[in-house]
């Protein structure tokens, strides 16, 4: 890759913006073969929109986003989890035209960073289980499966997930 790939922390709600653009784009790519339209227009409202992305931002949870030459190109979010010693890496996602190039690698391989260096032992993670692509890229980076879960979101949705999670 002789492509100069940047990682920075966001660290205020107007920094957040370049999460939902690149959100805006992903996610109906992503999840168009796997989620209802409503479901996706619903999951967006409840993850992307400004008032709850900073929210989350004054809580702890930590945002990172990577830059290819200077093009926002995808991002991490993780913050603490329920269990001991254990990071919860709630979102991850990186253009389609970045894919197969390692920069989602580099993402993982930093949002563990981050977290070992925030003295966590885990960094754990869902992933739809119809994700397949998803999938193979969290096996190729060290994450095994956990547990399947189905989680009632609200609206008659449901997430029907695979618990992942990787040692650090």
């Amino acid at each position: 890759m002789n492509e100069k790939v940047t990682i920075v922390e966001l660290t205020d709600p107007a920094s957040l913006e370049v999460i939902r653009r690149i959100a805006d784009d992903v996610w109906p790519k992503t999840f168009r073969e796997i989620l209802s339209p409503e479901q996706i227009v619903y999951m967006m409202k409840m993850m992307y929109a400004p008032e709850v992305m900073e929210k989350e931002l004054a809580s702890g949870i930590r945002f990172r986003a990577a830059y290819v030459d200077g093009v926002a190109a995808g991002y991490t979010s993780w913050a603490p989890y329920t269990l001991p010693g254990t990071a919860k890496l709630h979102k991850v996602y990186l253009l389609q035209e970045f894919q197969g190039r390692g920069i989602g690698s580099l993402l993982l391989a930093d949002a563990a960073e981050q977290a070992r260096k925030a003295g966590f032992t885990r960094l754990r993670l869902n992933v739809n289980k119809h994700n397949d692509r998803a999938r193979r890229a969290y096996f190729r980076n060290g994450f095994i499966d956990v547990e399947a879960v189905k989680i009632d979101i609200g609206g008659g949705f449901f997430m029907d997930d695979f618990v992942m999670e990787k040692l650090l």
